[in-house]
């Protein structure tokens, strides 16, 4: 039974073929009839650092979505107990805090999260897993559901240092303690990117049908590689992305469960926009993931009701009665869509995408 990954193929297989008829029957094919883009236009066609993107979010999203770890550094899941690293992938919402508010408060926050989860690391460079007592019913989770959480925790890392590193107000700021504290941890970070390279073939495998998984996958690869300046890390990103691209429908959206999701569909191109603001821009690579994330982000408008909401007709995975995850019936991640959009209107200076935001944030809140 999977724990730490944010789907469970095995619970959707059985789904997936029922949900495919009904669509299929009301829709004719395999999306239902809202209308959905004709994938002319580029609305990234303008290339933006992950840092302005970041400063680029109105300050109360970046405020509402900071959480301050414990005493201990403990993030999420891991404040009631220490569960797994994957659950300090809130890091990254403290680097985006520091570098909007040039705040070395949030900043401390950050690293004090970040050494938590490196003291949890084992000497083969993974993380410790203990099991909460009301989940034990669960079975113990596989080695690749292990590497895929470690690399969920990883894609928010990298992206944090790329983060930290394209803010002046951190790269230029003198080797402090806060500075200091952060790079004695370089050796543990080479050491779980080291890990994760073991483990490439099987998350290619164990997260080849969620292409929201494969990237990501290329967030943690190609992240931690810029940091590091691993070379062989960032190649293999680069992989992960080659291989999320191909599981794009001509229609616009990733595919997941063999159909569409709303959900993860927006998951997935928050984090193809988050990669845009990390890669060089003369990257072979970087034109097409523009040009797939600028065509799948107008799915993912066409999703949004009027009131709002994002539609769950039609998921394969995330609707009332669909996947569940640690025992709880998935929610629509509607954080990621939100993001998506005002990341949309930062780089293409589309202002409808900011209001889509907005009338997203206002149902949601």
């Amino acid at each position: 039974m999977t724990y730490l990954r944010l789907t469970s193929i095995r619970q959707t297989m059985k789904k997936t073929f029922i949900i495919f008829l009904i669509v299929w029957t009301v829709a004719g094919c395999g999306q239902d009839k809202m209308d959905t883009p004709s994938c002319n236009q580029n609305l990234l066609a303008s290339s933006s650092t992950f840092h302005s993107l970041i400063n680029s979010l109105p300050s109360n999203v970046v405020e509402g979505l900071t959480k301050k770890p414990d005493a201990s550094g403990a993030l999420g899941r891991n404040r009631e107990g220490y569960f797994h690293v994957r659950f300090q992938m809130d890091i990254g919402f403290l680097a985006s805090y520091a570098v909007k508010f040039n705040s070395d408060g949030a900043l401390e926050n950050f690293i004090l999260a970040t050494e938590y989860s490196f003291n949890k690391q084992k000497p083969a460079g993974d993380f410790e897993l203990v099991i909460p007592a009301d989940l034990q019913y669960l079975g113990q989770p596989s080695a690749a559901d292990l590497a895929s959480g470690t690399s969920f925790f990883l894609s928010a890392l990298g992206s944090s240092l790329a983060l930290l590193n394209q803010s002046t107000w951190f790269a230029s700021r003198p080797s402090d303690n806060l500075k200091s504290r952060l790079n004695s941890l370089t050796p543990k970070f080479q050491l779980a990117m080291a890990f994760l390279k073991t483990q490439k073939e099987a998350l290619k495998q164990y997260d080849g049908d969620a292409p929201n998984r494969l990237l990501f996958d290329a967030l943690a690869f190609y992240g931690m590689g810029v940091y590091l300046n691993d070379t062989e890390a960032k190649t293999i990103g680069i992989e992960f992305i080659q291989l999320a691209l191909s599981k794009q429908d001509a229609a616009g959206y990733f595919t997941e469960g063999g159909g569409f999701d709303s959900s993860y569909n927006g998951v997935s191109v928050r984090l193809g926009l988050i990669l845009l603001g990390v890669l060089p821009s003369q990257e072979t690579i970087y034109l097409a993931l523009q040009k797939a994330l600028s065509c799948s982000v107008q799915w993912q408008a066409s999703r949004v009701l009027s009131t709002g909401e994002i539609s769950l007709k039609g998921n394969t995975r995330v609707y009332p009665g669909g996947e569940e995850f640690l025992g709880a019936e998935k929610q629509i991640a509607w954080i990621d869509t939100l993001l998506t959009f005002y990341f949309t209107a930062a780089i293409s200076g589309d202002k409808s995408y900011e209001a889509l935001a907005k009338r997203v944030e206002n149902f949601y809140n």
